[in-house]
């Protein structure tokens, strides 16, 4: 069973995360649920900015925050340098933006998430928009056509998408990127701490994300990561250090002790570990799906998923689940399951137990 054979004392691993003693929960893809020493430990730094007032601030000031930023960095296979604490990926990309205004013409997919279409609605821009295909899945060959066609300076994109799991091959985005001369700018609020990530190694030029899903890290607390060669282009453009603009001004401790807690847990786990747990759990899923006569309509192929599987059901439904003690949601055209590593088979057997009821 995936609880136990892909992560070892998973009982005790569960326990760490007091609502599931309350709720079968399979909604991270809409929050991820903290664990009670994540917000132990952010309480604790409240009561130290309470009783030391500015000495604590100017303790991270001066060393605090670059230890969340290297940690973050760590995360993703970026480097610290790179790296920019904010307080979610909406907000940093609304800061980038007018710096892009060099490279005018966007490509972005349709409905994907809002907040990384709202920037490019501004003056200056050109949006070009790629419809997903029927199934939900992004077709690359479409992209390179308008690539080839369109010639966008910038490419962005969630590596999950937010409505139907779907994730993108990051290499082979890059990859087309590069080709086509465009920045690749990925939201990976979906996927991070759900599949493991080196943004170095795939070519990534600017990414970021929000951590309140899949990281459990709670709100207030994001980052962006731009590349050595994007952060010189900005700076010749605008005479402005990107980084050091996204980091001005000063961040909530307290946010980022929860972070730094989170993602900590998140690398004793082992994320390749917390990977493999999430997709034998999604196969499970899929399996007691199938046969329980739940139609499965987006997650079949593991290459193309993180923790997201989206089932045929209405509204009425996620209602019914819930009011049984299940959380799921309701997202676009079917039943969104969010599946993390504190979740167990259990968890799926209760979902499709009430679902037959």
């Amino acid at each position: 069973m995936p609880s136990s054979s892909t992560l070892p004392d998973h009982a005790t691993l569960r326990a760490a995360y007091p609502a599931l003693n309350d709720v079968t929960y399979l909604d991270t893809s809409s929050m991820g649920l903290m664990a009670e020493s994540t917000v132990q430990a952010a309480n604790l730094e409240h009561q130290r900015l309470m009783r030391e007032g500015s000495a604590r601030l100017f303790q991270w000031m001066f060393g605090g925050n670059t230890d969340v930023a290297r940690t973050v960095a760590a995360s993703i296979g970026g480097t610290e340098q790179g790296t920019a604490l904010v307080q979610s990926f909406t907000v940093g990309l609304a800061q980038l933006a007018p710096l892009f205004k060099h490279r005018p013409k966007v490509l972005l997919i349709g409905h994907d998430y809002p907040t990384l279409h709202a920037p490019f609605a501004l003056p200056g821009f050109q949006r070009v928009v790629v419809a997903p295909e029927a199934d939900g899945t992004i077709s690359l060959d479409t992209v390179r056509n308008i690539l080839e066609r369109e010639r966008p300076q910038l490419v962005a994109i969630s590596e999950v998408q937010w409505l139907t799991g779907f994730r993108i091959d990051l290499f082979a985005l890059t990859a087309l990127c590069r080709a086509f001369g465009a920045w690749s700018l990925v939201d990976i609020t979906q996927s991070w701490c759900a599949v493991p990530l080196d943004a170095q190694a795939a070519g990534i030029d600017i990414v970021g994300a929000s951590a309140y899903k899949w990281p459990l890290a709670g709100f207030g607390n994001g980052f962006m990561h731009l590349s050595e060669a994007v952060r010189a282009e900005l700076k010749e453009h605008n005479g402005v250090d990107p980084i050091a603009m996204l980091n001005a001004g000063h961040r909530d401790p307290v946010a980022l002790t929860r972070l730094q807690h989170a993602l900590e847990r998140i690398a004793a786990i082992g994320p390749q570990q917390i990977a493999h747990h999430v997709s034998a759990l999604c196969s499970y899923a899929i399996e007691r799906f199938d046969a329980a006569g739940i139609a499965v309509l987006q997650g079949r192929t593991p290459e193309q998923r993180a923790g997201i599987l989206v089932v045929q059901g209405e509204e009425a439904q996620v209602k019914r689940l819930e009011e049984h003690g299940v959380k799921v949601a309701f997202r676009g055209k079917g039943i969104r399951v969010g599946i993390h590593f504190y979740n167990n088979t259990a968890d799926i057997d209760r979902l499709v137990e009430v679902w037959r009821k």
